[in-house]
Protein backbone atom coordinates (compact mmCIF):
# COMPACT_ATOMS: atom_id res chain seq x y z
CA UNK A 1 0.00 0.00 0.00
CA UNK A 2 1.36 3.92 -0.86
CA UNK A 3 2.38 5.45 2.20
CA UNK A 4 -0.17 8.14 3.29
CA UNK A 5 1.21 11.95 3.07
CA UNK A 6 -0.56 15.36 3.79
CA UNK A 7 -0.65 17.52 0.74
CA UNK A 8 1.36 20.06 2.93
CA UNK A 9 3.97 17.70 2.85
CA UNK A 10 3.98 17.40 -1.42
CA UNK A 11 3.94 21.26 -1.64
CA UNK A 12 6.84 21.65 0.80
CA UNK A 13 8.59 19.40 -1.26
CA UNK A 14 7.53 20.89 -4.45
CA UNK A 15 8.81 24.41 -2.94
CA UNK A 16 12.05 23.19 -2.48
CA UNK A 17 12.39 21.69 -5.83
CA UNK A 18 11.28 25.15 -7.09
CA UNK A 19 13.84 27.15 -4.97
CA UNK A 20 16.83 24.38 -6.37
CA UNK A 21 17.14 23.79 -3.28
CA UNK A 22 17.07 19.87 -4.47
CA UNK A 23 19.08 19.47 -7.14
CA UNK A 24 19.50 15.37 -7.12
CA UNK A 25 17.41 12.76 -7.47
CA UNK A 26 18.10 12.09 -3.65
CA UNK A 27 17.38 14.12 -1.28
CA UNK A 28 20.38 14.84 1.97
CA UNK A 29 19.47 14.27 5.06
CA UNK A 30 19.10 17.92 5.61
CA UNK A 31 16.58 18.16 3.07
CA UNK A 32 14.75 15.40 4.09
CA UNK A 33 14.50 16.59 7.86
CA UNK A 34 13.69 20.14 6.76
CA UNK A 35 10.88 18.72 4.76
CA UNK A 36 9.65 16.35 7.84
CA UNK A 37 9.68 19.63 10.10
CA UNK A 38 7.71 21.96 7.48
CA UNK A 39 5.49 18.83 7.18
CA UNK A 40 4.87 18.00 10.78
CA UNK A 41 4.33 22.54 11.29
CA UNK A 42 1.77 21.87 8.18
CA UNK A 43 0.02 18.87 9.59
CA UNK A 44 -0.40 20.22 13.15
CA UNK A 45 -1.97 23.31 11.48
CA UNK A 46 -4.47 21.43 9.49
CA UNK A 47 -5.64 19.07 12.34
CA UNK A 48 -5.91 22.25 14.60
CA UNK A 49 -8.15 23.85 11.80
CA UNK A 50 -9.72 21.13 11.45
CA UNK A 51 -10.89 20.53 15.02
CA UNK A 52 -12.18 23.75 15.24
CA UNK A 53 -13.94 23.45 12.36
CA UNK A 54 -15.52 20.43 13.32
CA UNK A 55 -16.44 21.86 16.86
CA UNK A 56 -18.01 24.85 14.85
CA UNK A 57 -20.18 22.61 12.55
CA UNK A 58 -21.26 20.05 15.67
CA UNK A 59 -22.76 22.57 17.08
CA UNK A 60 -24.97 23.69 14.16
CA UNK A 61 -25.77 19.91 13.88
CA UNK A 62 -26.95 19.63 17.38
CA UNK A 63 -29.06 22.67 16.57
CA UNK A 64 -30.59 21.46 14.02
CA UNK A 65 -31.53 17.90 16.24
CA UNK A 66 -28.93 15.91 14.96
CA UNK A 67 -27.79 13.22 17.28
CA UNK A 68 -25.01 11.06 17.52
CA UNK A 69 -26.14 6.86 17.44
CA UNK A 70 -25.31 5.02 20.93
CA UNK A 71 -22.32 3.64 20.80
CA UNK A 72 -20.49 5.54 18.47
CA UNK A 73 -17.99 8.39 18.98
CA UNK A 74 -18.81 11.80 19.53
CA UNK A 75 -19.94 14.35 16.68
CA UNK A 76 -17.05 16.78 16.61
CA UNK A 77 -14.86 13.80 16.68
CA UNK A 78 -16.34 12.17 13.39
CA UNK A 79 -16.47 15.47 11.69
CA UNK A 80 -12.37 16.06 12.91
CA UNK A 81 -12.03 12.38 10.98
CA UNK A 82 -14.13 13.12 8.38
CA UNK A 83 -12.19 16.63 7.24
CA UNK A 84 -8.97 14.71 8.17
CA UNK A 85 -9.68 11.71 5.67
CA UNK A 86 -10.32 14.32 3.14
CA UNK A 87 -7.14 16.26 3.21
CA UNK A 88 -5.01 13.17 2.56
CA UNK A 89 -3.43 12.10 -0.62
CA UNK A 90 -1.03 9.22 -1.81
CA UNK A 91 2.39 9.52 -3.18
CA UNK A 92 1.56 10.29 -6.47
CA UNK A 93 -0.36 13.02 -5.54
CA UNK A 94 -4.19 11.73 -5.87
CA UNK A 95 -6.69 11.57 -2.79
CA UNK A 96 -6.32 8.65 -0.76
CA UNK A 97 -9.68 8.37 -0.01
CA UNK A 98 -12.66 8.36 -2.42
CA UNK A 99 -15.85 10.43 0.03
CA UNK A 100 -19.25 10.68 0.41
CA UNK A 101 -22.36 11.86 2.14
CA UNK A 102 -25.87 11.00 1.67
CA UNK A 103 -28.52 12.20 3.93
CA UNK A 104 -32.12 9.54 3.76
CA UNK A 105 -35.32 9.96 5.89
CA UNK A 106 -37.63 6.72 6.52
CA UNK A 107 -39.61 5.30 9.43
CA UNK A 108 -37.23 2.82 10.46
CA UNK A 109 -33.79 3.60 11.24
CA UNK A 110 -31.66 0.64 10.45
CA UNK A 111 -33.38 0.58 7.15
CA UNK A 112 -32.75 4.52 6.71
CA UNK A 113 -29.40 4.01 7.68
CA UNK A 114 -28.36 1.41 4.99
CA UNK A 115 -30.25 3.01 2.26
CA UNK A 116 -28.21 6.18 3.24
CA UNK A 117 -24.90 4.25 3.07
CA UNK A 118 -26.04 2.92 -0.25
CA UNK A 119 -26.73 6.24 -1.76
CA UNK A 120 -23.04 7.27 -0.47
CA UNK A 121 -21.62 4.29 -2.18
CA UNK A 122 -23.32 5.10 -5.48
CA UNK A 123 -22.02 8.78 -5.13
CA UNK A 124 -18.39 6.72 -4.74
CA UNK A 125 -19.41 4.27 -7.65
CA UNK A 126 -19.91 7.76 -9.48
CA UNK A 127 -16.32 8.97 -8.47
CA UNK A 128 -14.74 5.94 -9.50
CA UNK A 129 -16.17 6.32 -13.15
CA UNK A 130 -15.16 9.65 -13.16
CA UNK A 131 -11.67 8.61 -12.37
CA UNK A 132 -11.47 5.39 -14.78
CA UNK A 133 -12.70 7.99 -17.34
CA UNK A 134 -9.79 10.70 -16.57
CA UNK A 135 -7.24 7.69 -16.81
CA UNK A 136 -8.62 6.24 -20.02
CA UNK A 137 -8.20 9.81 -21.66
CA UNK A 138 -4.58 9.91 -20.49
CA UNK A 139 -3.79 6.68 -21.87
CA UNK A 140 -5.18 8.05 -24.68
CA UNK A 141 -3.28 11.48 -25.43
CA UNK A 142 -0.59 8.80 -24.63
CA UNK A 143 -1.47 6.48 -27.94
CA UNK A 144 -1.47 3.64 -25.09
CA UNK A 145 -5.13 2.88 -25.91
CA UNK A 146 -7.07 3.00 -29.12
CA UNK A 147 -9.99 5.83 -29.34
CA UNK A 148 -12.10 2.86 -30.64
CA UNK A 149 -11.28 0.59 -27.43
CA UNK A 150 -11.90 3.55 -25.44
CA UNK A 151 -15.37 3.94 -26.43
CA UNK A 152 -15.60 0.01 -25.08
CA UNK A 153 -14.28 0.71 -21.76
CA UNK A 154 -16.14 3.90 -21.33
CA UNK A 155 -19.44 2.66 -22.28
CA UNK A 156 -19.02 -0.55 -20.54
CA UNK A 157 -17.83 1.39 -17.20
CA UNK A 158 -20.80 3.86 -17.69
CA UNK A 159 -23.53 0.79 -17.47
CA UNK A 160 -21.14 -0.91 -14.27
CA UNK A 161 -22.35 1.81 -11.55
CA UNK A 162 -24.44 -0.33 -9.39
CA UNK A 163 -21.64 -3.03 -10.04
CA UNK A 164 -18.99 -0.83 -8.80
CA UNK A 165 -21.05 0.23 -5.71
CA UNK A 166 -21.70 -3.06 -4.75
CA UNK A 167 -18.34 -4.45 -5.12
CA UNK A 168 -17.27 -1.54 -2.33
CA UNK A 169 -16.98 -3.96 0.80
CA UNK A 170 -14.44 -2.14 2.94
CA UNK A 171 -16.35 1.02 3.66
CA UNK A 172 -14.85 3.49 6.22
CA UNK A 173 -18.05 5.19 7.86
CA UNK A 174 -16.57 8.69 9.04
CA UNK A 175 -20.01 9.70 9.91
CA UNK A 176 -23.23 8.92 11.69
CA UNK A 177 -25.47 11.11 12.81
CA UNK A 178 -29.75 11.34 12.76
CA UNK A 179 -32.62 13.58 14.02
CA UNK A 180 -36.36 12.82 14.51
CA UNK A 181 -38.67 14.79 12.60
CA UNK A 182 -41.84 16.47 13.68
CA UNK A 183 -43.67 13.10 11.83
CA UNK A 184 -42.06 11.08 13.54
CA UNK A 185 -39.66 9.77 10.66
CA UNK A 186 -35.74 9.16 11.07
CA UNK A 187 -33.52 11.44 9.20
CA UNK A 188 -30.03 9.62 8.87
CA UNK A 189 -27.01 11.40 7.43
CA UNK A 190 -23.62 9.25 6.59
CA UNK A 191 -19.88 10.19 5.40
CA UNK A 192 -18.40 6.61 3.86
CA UNK A 193 -14.36 6.68 3.30
CA UNK A 194 -12.90 4.34 0.83
CA UNK A 195 -9.55 4.03 -0.08
CA UNK A 196 -8.47 5.11 -3.75
CA UNK A 197 -6.31 2.27 -4.77
CA UNK A 198 -7.90 -0.76 -3.17
CA UNK A 199 -11.46 1.06 -4.88
CA UNK A 200 -10.65 1.05 -8.24
CA UNK A 201 -8.78 -2.64 -8.21
CA UNK A 202 -12.43 -4.00 -6.60
CA UNK A 203 -14.26 -2.52 -8.84
CA UNK A 204 -12.57 -3.69 -11.89
CA UNK A 205 -12.13 -6.75 -10.94
CA UNK A 206 -16.01 -6.50 -10.35
CA UNK A 207 -16.29 -5.66 -13.79
CA UNK A 208 -14.54 -8.43 -15.13
CA UNK A 209 -16.73 -10.80 -13.92
CA UNK A 210 -19.73 -9.77 -15.45
CA UNK A 211 -17.81 -9.93 -19.10
CA UNK A 212 -18.65 -12.55 -21.40
CA UNK A 213 -16.00 -15.24 -21.55
CA UNK A 214 -14.85 -14.16 -25.28
CA UNK A 215 -14.54 -10.54 -23.62
CA UNK A 216 -10.50 -11.05 -22.83
CA UNK A 217 -9.79 -7.88 -24.57
CA UNK A 218 -11.54 -5.58 -23.02
CA UNK A 219 -10.50 -7.33 -19.62
CA UNK A 220 -7.03 -6.66 -19.87
CA UNK A 221 -7.44 -3.08 -20.88
CA UNK A 222 -9.51 -2.80 -17.59
CA UNK A 223 -6.55 -4.09 -16.12
CA UNK A 224 -4.45 -1.81 -17.63
CA UNK A 225 -5.89 1.20 -16.51
CA UNK A 226 -4.58 0.26 -12.93
CA UNK A 227 -1.11 1.08 -14.58
CA UNK A 228 -0.47 4.54 -13.34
Amino acid sequence: MKAKVILSALFAISMLLAAGEVEAQVATKKEVKQVQKHEKFLNKQIKEKAIKQARKEAKRLEKQGYKVPVGQIPLAKQLENSWQAQYEIDGDGYPYYFTATASTVGSNYTATQMQAVNTAKLDIAGQIQTQVNQLIEAKIANNEISKEDAVSINSFVSASKSVISNSLGRVLKLVEIYRVLDNGNNEVMVTLGYNTDLAMKEAIKAMQKTLDADADKLMDELNLLLEK
